[in-house]
């Protein structure tokens, strides 16, 4: 008798809580309903007719109906199109239009959500537990001294905690993206939901190399502020989502100061959003043929990779 043997997963993590990059605020209109997958869920964003928008499960909890395949936004309200039951946006029943009285243990699982610079982040926890932490405001993506957010989306094959670890990973700087010398630390703190990592680093550029310093604030696994003082001052707050447990979905949203719009600045700015963006798919390519080492063979230039993993651990429910 042949044997099926199950595939052998490459990331022992389940999806992790957090905030998560669902959605730009521009991208639904009043009375629109977008399906989308994420977290391992099928779900659904809409818009209600005054302009809230919520997230919430796909599937009505009346007997299954996809309110993303013929739902319609009622009012403030999202219709299913099996019985027309209607749900509100805190995911309560509030009308069935054949039934006397309410069903008011039918609810729909609904995820918090916070709109920061037209970006639009969901709180996902498996229990459904409220957010544990808030997201902040960025300062520079306020100040008219910068230019608006170039924003670029790139679907991994990978989970995101591997991502988050390319931080703690000073000598991937050389041998992946080919920097002229290894980063060196100057500060690197784990605090709660915090991650602070603070370099000195030597850039590539078109006209050689280049001397500059890094600052990365990860909150979480969906939110990191990088900025970086090389020929000109960059802010890339980077966001992302976990689609299931191995594709994650990560946004550089790159913006630079550039007060006079000078067109030399603009040029040097979006040379750095080209290079980012082509460092992340090098960094793509390891991540999709790696797999996570628990016990890794570690050397004494290879930055703080075990004390990220330690931090790494709250933002799982279950032992990992």
């Amino acid at each position: 008798m042949s044997q099926i043997l199950a595939r052998e997963k490459r990331f022992p993590f389940p999806i992790p809580y957090g905030w998560f990059h669902v959605a730009f605020d521009d991208d639904l209109a009043p009375g629109e309903i977008k399906p989308v997958r994420y977290f391992g869920r099928d779900l659904v964003l809409w818009r209600t007719e005054s302009g809230e928008l919520h997230l919430q499960d796909a599937y009505c909890p009346h007997l299954g109906a996809n309110f993303g395949a013929g739902g319609e936004v009622v009012g403030e309200g999202i219709k299913c199109p099996f019985h027309h039951w209607v749900f509100n946006g805190a995911g309560k029943v509030i009308e069935i239009p054949y039934a006397k009285r309410l069903n008011e243990k039918a609810c729909v699982r609904t995820y918090p959500l916070a709109t920061r610079h037209g970006v639009v982040m969901a709180w996902y926890h498996p229990d459904g537990i409220a957010p544990l932490y808030e997201l902040p405001f960025v300062a520079e993506l306020d100040d008219p001294a910068y230019v608006k957010p170039i924003s670029t989306a790139h679907t991994i094959k990978t989970c995101i905690q591997e991502m988050g670890e390319n931080t703690a990973d000073g000598a991937h700087f050389m041998t992946v993206h080919g920097h002229p010398g290894e980063a060196e630390y100057g500060n690197f703190e784990f605090r709660d939901h915090f991650m602070i990592m603070e370099s000195t680093q030597t850039f590539p550029s078109s006209g050689g190399p280049v001397e500059g310093t890094l600052k990365s604030t990860s909150i979480g696994f969906g939110w990191a502020e990088v900025r970086y003082q090389t020929l000109i001052d960059v802010c890339m707050l980077t966001t992302n989502v976990p689609v299931d447990d191995e594709t994650v979905i990560q946004y550089f949203h790159v913006s630079y100061k550039n007060p006079d719009r000078d067109p030399k600045i603009d040029r040097i700015g979006a040379a750095f959003n080209k290079e980012v963006n082509r460092q992340l798919t090098d960094d793509a390519f390891i991540w999709e043929n790696k797999r996570y080492e628990p016990a890794p063979q570690l050397c004494d230039g290879d930055g703080p990779i075990a004390r990220y993993r330690k931090w790494a651990k709250q933002f799982y429910t279950e032992a990992v």
